[in-house]
């Protein structure tokens, strides 16, 4: 792959997965409906897929063992969520099946729930993705910062993101209640932290655009 379309296809999948970040956190904040967060959420695997592929093609020889090791957890995080959010817009909300309620229960996306547990496994590995992939930007003070957003989402977010679905939080069978306000409170303060650092590689990759 050449830079150019390095360039211009690492920019626009940054673009996209900044947008996605801060729609998703917006619909939580103003209460929007669900179809927002979990579409935004459904859009950013395969856009962080991209991104991530672009990095891979950006990064030295000599770093892209880091930015392949990146580019693979970022696919399995995007197999996940991108299941867990089309299951909650189709079968979930469009559930023509003649099964009882008690079955469809494990995949309605509250806390204690199979498919919440699948979720965040899923972005365990996006946060690993970031972690593996900082190594890889290794120019001036913009990659610099690329560099330790990328590296400190996976070290402040990936444990507490593996450890948050076996803590027994209190939820009704609506999705209210305490966990699911500290779910949305965490999730809101991730999103617009890694939206910061794809708004930056979004920049990096529109400097390399216009030098080539």
């Amino acid at each position: 792959m050449n830079q150019k379309s390095v360039a211009q296809l690492g920019f626009w999948s940054a673009i996209v997965v900044t947008l996605m970040l801060i729609v998703f956190p917006l619909s939580l904040a103003f209460n929007w409906s669900l179809n927002i967060a979990y579409g935004s959420s459904f859009l950013l695997a395969p856009a962080f897929v991209t991104m991530m592929v672009s990095v891979h093609h950006y990064a030295a020889p000599e770093k892209k063992v880091w930015s392949q090791l990146g580019l693979s957890f970022a696919i399995i995080y995007a197999v996940m969520c991108s299941l867990t959010y089309y299951v909650q817009l189709t079968f979930v909300k469009s559930n023509y099946l003649p099964i009882t309620e008690e079955a469809v229960k494990p995949f309605v996306f509250i806390p204690g729930t199979p498919i919440f547990a699948q979720d965040m496994l899923g972005y365990v590995f996006f946060c690993l993705a970031t972690l593996a992939a900082g190594p890889a930007f290794t120019g001036g003070k913009l990659e610099a910062w690329i560099k330790w957003l990328f590296i400190f989402n996976g070290i402040l977010f990936a444990i507490p993101t593996l450890i948050l679905p076996t803590l027994t939080m209190p939820v009704n069978a609506a999705g209210t209640g305490v966990g699911n306000q500290v779910g949305d409170y965490a999730n809101i303060v991730w999103s617009f932290y890694v939206a910061i650092a794809t708004g930056l590689l979004a920049n990096l990759f529109k400097r390399l655009k216009s030098t080539t």
